[in-house]
């Protein structure tokens, strides 16, 4: 019996109640993805920490992201909800407090948070690009961009196979 940890670290000062609402949602799909498994996995807030299975930056926007400040390289994408990088065997990912919708920055509800936060993880966890995650590889459903309603068979699978592996996470 296995349980992952799935570190949330701030970079946004969002309150406790966010902060909340944000771990009980991304909680909520990794609960459903060892559902009637003897594994599991716990999302918490708080530093980073080696030991950690999984690491997921929330940073205020795109010109705030700790990946690019950490690691410099080809520019995000506009209108992402997140973003996750490799670099030397090493895997970032971050979610965004606020993207950009129709133009202007905007914050998004609590559990679209969670999907684009799951959305990151499966790029963590399984090292696929986005034609491949996006593509029918990914199983639809959260895999997709931008983040479907509902985790499909596929995605639990891919996240279940993808926490079992060692992946070095950017601290």
């Amino acid at each position: 019996m296995a349980n992952f940890t799935v570190k949330l670290v701030d970079h946004t000062s969002s309150s406790d109640n966010l902060k909340k609402r944000l771990q009980t949602a991304i909680q909520s799909l990794f609960t459903q993805v060892f559902q009637g498994t003897s594994d599991g996995a716990t999302v918490s807030w708080g530093d980073s920490d080696p030991s950690d299975t999984l690491i997921l930056h929330f940073v205020p926007d795109i010109d705030g992201s700790y990946i690019e400040a950490q690691w410099p390289g080809a520019a995000i994408r506009g209108d992402a909800g997140g973003h996750t990088r490799t670099r030397n065997h090493v895997t970032g990912s971050e979610f965004y407090k606020h993207m950009v919708i129709s133009g202007k920055p905007s914050m998004v509800k609590d559990d679209a948070y969670g999907r684009l936060a799951f959305h990151e993880s499966l790029h963590n966890r399984t090292g696929l690009g986005n034609t491949e995650l996006h593509g029918q590889n990914g199983g639809g459903g959260l895999a997709t961009s931008p983040p479907g309603k509902m985790l499909t068979d596929k995605n639990k699978e891919m996240m279940r196979q993808g926490l079992a592996r060692s992946v070095p996470q950017l601290q």
